[in-house]
């Protein structure tokens, strides 16, 4: 009898580590291996089955009356496990509660506050320095100071926002832009000028970072891409709107009311938005330690698409912004009109151009389009964009004619709809709470090195060699990109 209740219990106790094996089998067997598809992130609550597992554990071990010490250490482990990731766990049910309209509101006018103030700037920054007495090499200078500080503050942004939370870094931001922008109408020196130039930079590279994030937090899974498609109208309307406003008040009322007038705004916008904006990463959760987080986040193919295609398209921003308007001048030159008339007609002809451009891509980033990287992940999609964005650069570096600019400016703002919804909505996918703030600062980084290396490369290629078109150089980045894309989209061995 004896014997045979040992043998009982030997059977109980093999059972038990036969359910545990099997389970972990299962769980290996089911990661997902489909990258670019909802698949291909973790899920949230499988963090939270670990305290399951314990417990089912424990009741199959004990409940059965076999005291085997053997199995205690992995008992243990599994609540040890279970204790350091249940504020985790409360992280991802906070993300994924339902926010009410207003929140929702609050986050997407903090994204055109984040936005409006560059691109309103872009007119009026140079003549500003010059007032101030810089040289031409000084005014290059003031204009590149905020995007190279901006580049530096990305990542940096990035793990504050999983180090204090959202919110906290989102809302210091937004009060060192206004203050950092009346700087550039109260300064009576070049040198404060340029360091508020680069404090504005590094505000504005920390917000990006952290609001990308929030945005990612609060997008429901199966709307990463229509939520992200939202922003990126938002940041479209602001790029059309900004200069245009800008160039109106300056008219009207001199630089300074512009100054002035964008810091008023961003810290109005702020005193509505901020009993409004929500915190979706709570600081304690934010405290914990990942450790090989940017390795999980570079060892992601999803997210490598994601950089690789938001490289390509702002490589292409770049170039387009950076001379579209030079070319245009040289051929109304061409044309016979005089330099004054040739100046009037670039700026009218690239104005509606860039107007044409944005309201396209604001159509795509707002239809079902962007959603589509929630089903299908961003590397069709961006494979498609980009080549849009390709044939655009090819025909604006031929056309000889203003109809042949429209329908490459069309492509355009094709190429930019399909691509900036699918890469941002991508790192979301591809990404936990815990480290979407990193994943987002990387994005935003991405982003500015492509903007910067269009222009960049393209003016030294130009210098270089004699009669070649200044698009090349976005042309060679946005190839570039299309070949890469397969290669980092295939599955690590």
């Amino acid at each position: 009898m004896r014997r045979s209740r040992n043998s009982a219990s030997e059977r109980s106790t093999q059972a038990a580590r036969s359910s545990m094996k099997a389970s972990t089998s299962r769980r290996a067997r089911s990661s997902p291996i489909r990258a670019g598809t909802t698949a291909s992130r973790p899920r949230s609550g499988s963090m939270c089955n670990v305290s399951r597992f314990a417990r089912g554990l424990r009741t199959s071990v004990y409940g059965n009356r076999v005291p085997d010490l053997s199995l205690t250490p992995i008992i243990v482990a599994r609540q040890a496990a279970s204790t350091s990731r249940r504020k985790v766990c409360d992280a991802l049910r906070m993300s994924s509660t339902p926010l009410s309209r207003r929140s929702r509101s609050a986050i997407y006018i903090a994204v055109f506050l984040t936005f409006i103030d560059n691109f309103a700037l872009l007119p009026v920054i140079g003549p500003r320095a010059q007032e101030l007495g810089g040289t031409p090499f000084l005014v290059g200078i003031a204009i590149a100071a905020y995007s190279l500080a901006n580049l530096a503050f990305n990542l940096i942004g990035g793990v504050l926002a999983d180090r204090l939370g959202r919110r906290r870094v989102v809302v210091a931001a937004l009060v060192i832009s206004p203050l950092a922008i009346a700087v550039y109408a109260l300064a009576d020196s070049l040198p404060l000028f340029l360091t508020a130039r680069v404090v504005h930079g590094a505000s504005g590279g920390v917000l990006a970072a952290a609001l990308f994030a929030l945005l990612g937090d609060v997008a429901a899974p199966g709307e990463r891409g229509k939520t992200l498609g939202r922003a990126g109208a938002l940041i479209g309307v602001a790029a059309v709107v900004g200069p245009a406003g800008s160039a109106l008040v300056a008219n009207a009322a001199g630089i300074n009311a512009v100054f002035l007038g964008l810091a008023l705004l961003i810290a109005g916008g702020l005193l509505a938005v901020l009993p409004l904006l929500p915190e979706t990463f709570t600081p304690s959760v934010a405290r914990i330690r990942t450790p090989g987080a940017w390795r999980r986040i570079l060892g992601n193919r999803t997210m490598r698409v994601a950089l690789v295609a938001i490289f390509g398209l702002e490589a292409a921003v770049g170039s387009i912004t950076g001379f579209i308007k030079d070319g245009l001048f040289q051929r109304a030159l061409e044309m016979g009109r005089d330099t004054e008339g040739a100046l009037r007609y670039a700026t009218s002809v690239s104005g509606g151009l860039f107007s044409i451009f944005g309201l396209v891509a604001i159509a795509i980033m707002l239809s079902r389009f962007a959603a589509r990287v929630d089903k299908r992940g961003p590397f069709g999609i961006s494979l498609v964009g980009l080549g849009a964005i390709l044939t655009a650069l090819i025909l604006l570096a031929i056309s000889p004619r203003l109809e042949i600019d429209l329908v490459a400016m069309i492509l355009y703002g094709v190429g930019y709809g399909l691509i900036f919804p699918a890469a941002a909505g991508a790192v979301a996918m591809a990404t936990e709470p815990g480290e979407r703030g990193r994943a987002s600062g990387a994005f935003n980084l991405s982003f500015d090195l492509g903007i910067s290396a269009g222009p960049i490369l393209g003016g030294t290629l130009t210098t270089l060699i004699v009669g070649l078109t200044p698009f090349s150089g976005g042309l060679l980045l946005v190839a570039g990109a299309l070949l890469l894309l397969p290669i980092v989209g295939r599955e690590r061995s």
